[in-house]
């Protein structure tokens, strides 16, 4: 049986997004970019596993995903696992699949404080765990650059077939780059190391992009929190007018109110 934990996004010993974000990949060594994409339900089957081996299978898990359908599968999977441990908490399955910031960041709270309630320090090899396949949200052929980066994961492929470089084709359809070497001429066999520069800059570039997103998030999440805030203090002085405060809410209307 586990110990339940009770949750209240009040409480002060939160972690942020970016920590918690961080504490799942090293973890699991995979390659979430985004707390959004832990809808995948991927990532907590095996940590559930970290915690409870054997409590689920892995092998129906699946950990490389953008389909919707298969994140049903992984969260159902955790769900029951829950369930044979008498966890008093419901999934919210429905919300998480959807991809929303806020219903998988306070879902990944709750699920941190539950963690560290029941790990009891054992060591654990995630990638022998899962047969070294990638973990993320797309598919091992679609994942950024940029998430490789963020963990330092190595995608691997199957036994006999080569990695193809960036830049090369694969025989049927000439690359820009390869198109660009022959209207170029032989200029650009004097720089060999041009191509991993700009796959290097490229991959930086995503990276930055990823980091302005999120914090374009925050930002819209911070202004429609407190905008509620406002809208609730407006109620409560429209609603709950008191004898000798008129002056008080007066003044705090103004201030609401104030174009500059």
């Amino acid at each position: 049986m586990a110990v339940n934990v009770h949750f209240t996004g009040q409480t002060t010993e939160n972690l942020s997004r970016i920590e918690l974000l961080a504490w799942v990949n090293r973890l699991l060594l995979s390659e979430f970019k985004k707390v959004e994409e832990l809808c995948t339900g991927a990532a907590y089957c095996q940590l559930m596993d970290v915690l409870f081996p054997g409590c689920l299978q892995l092998k129906r898990v699946k950990f490389c995903t953008n389909v919707e359908h298969e994140f049903f599968n992984n969260l159902r999977l955790f769900q029951n696992a829950l369930v044979q441990r008498k966890v008093a908490k419901t999934v919210p399955i429905e919300r998480l699949v959807k991809g929303r910031f806020q219903d998988n960041f306070e879902f990944l709270q709750w699920f941190k404080k539950f963690f560290d309630a029941n790990y009891d320090g054992k060591e654990y090899d995630p990638r022998a765990a899962r047969n070294n396949a990638p973990m993320g949200y797309g598919t091992p052929n679609t994942l950024r650059p940029s998430q490789r980066i963020n963990t330092g994961a190595v995608v691997e492929l199957p036994a006999g077939r080569p990695m193809k470089r960036a830049g090369e084709s694969n025989g049927s359809t000439p690359s820009l780059h390869s198109l660009g070497k022959d209207a170029a001429g032989d200029g650009c066999r004097d720089r060999p190391g041009r191509d991993e520069r700009q796959i290097d800059r490229i991959a930086s570039l995503s990276s930055e992009i990823d980091d302005l997103t999120i914090k374009i998030q925050d930002a819209e999440i911070s202004r429609e929190y407190y905008y509620k805030k406002l809208v609730q203090i407006e109620q409560l002085i429209n609603e709950n007018p008191e004898d000798g405060q008129d002056a008080f809410c007066e003044k705090v209307k103004e201030i609401m109110y104030a174009a500059e």
